[in-house]
């Protein structure tokens, strides 16, 4: 049965491949140590260049609510809290949406979605966004909804709520915390939706196993470079980062439409 797994999951794919999805693996997991987002942002985008999304959703589910879990007890003295509650309740109504979204799209144009959405993300992100104002509840919300559909159909909620910490006056440390604590709540949410629709399967489990160690490793490394860094340094890197993956995840979404295959 596992043999068999293996070979469904990883036959198919060359060396330089695993290569390639070892290094996103652990790379992704330092994005996410060091800046409390980046797990799914980046390795959706990227590991759907070797795999379809459809597999690789429901394991960064998995891994970006085990990469909450490792960083848990850290951080939750740094959260906000009175934030975390309307974007969740957002997130709860979205997520369903979204879910149904990645059981329904083929993966060509899910490949064009997820990078549409991360590029105007690192759009905004660059231009600096800011609120001069504290965003009313309602708006909150409706961040929460957005990133609950994007989370449940592509694994890369984080944008919109990404843009609105960085858009704030928050400090890193309190940006950092309170993404995490949302992100480990969402994904708990969408992984109990994926099993839900039947998208959790042998395949993912064996998966998210495999991907689990390097991650971790990842996630461990980055927390300690945040804790080195400065404001001006977690804001570069993070923003960096985000916009070399939306340059791949565009560049192949381009290669699609050229070949026909949307």
């Amino acid at each position: 049965m596992i043999a068999d797994l293996f070979a469904e999951t990883f036959g198919a794919l060359s060396l330089p491949a695993l290569v390639y999805g070892a290094l996103v693996t652990f790379a992704a997991g330092w994005l996410r140590g060091y800046t409390g987002f980046g797990f799914a942002l980046a390795a959706v985008p990227a590991l759907s260049l070797v795999l379809e999304p459809v597999l690789i959703v429901p394991v960064a589910m998995l891994l970006q609510f085990l990469a909450g879990v490792q960083l848990l007890r850290k951080t939750r003295h740094q959260v906000e809290w009175p934030v975390i509650w309307p974007l969740l309740a957002g997130a709860a109504v979205g997520t369903p949406f979204g879910i149904w979204l990645l059981a329904a799209l083929p993966a060509a144009p899910m490949r064009g979605f997820i990078g549409l959405i991360l590029l105007i993300a690192v759009i905004l992100l660059w231009r600096g966004v800011r609120f001069h104002l504290h965003p009313r509840s309602g708006l909150t919300l409706g961040i929460g909804g957005l990133s609950g559909i994007l989370n449940g159909g592509t694994a890369i909620g984080g944008p919109p709520v990404v843009i609105y910490f960085l858009a704030s006056a928050r400090s890193a440390a309190v940006s950092r915390a309170t993404l995490l604590m949302y992100f480990f709540f969402l994904s708990l949410g969408s992984i109990v939706g994926a099993v839900a629709v039947g998208l959790m399967t042998g395949r993912t489990l064996l998966l998210a196993a495999v991907m689990f160690p390097l991650m971790t490793l990842g996630n461990m490394l980055g927390d300690r470079g945040f804790d080195r860094s400065s404001e001006t340094g977690y804001r570069r890197i993070a923003l960096g980062f985000l916009a070399l993956i939306a340059v791949i995840a565009v560049g192949r979404a381009i290669e699609d439409l050229s070949a026909g295959g949307w």
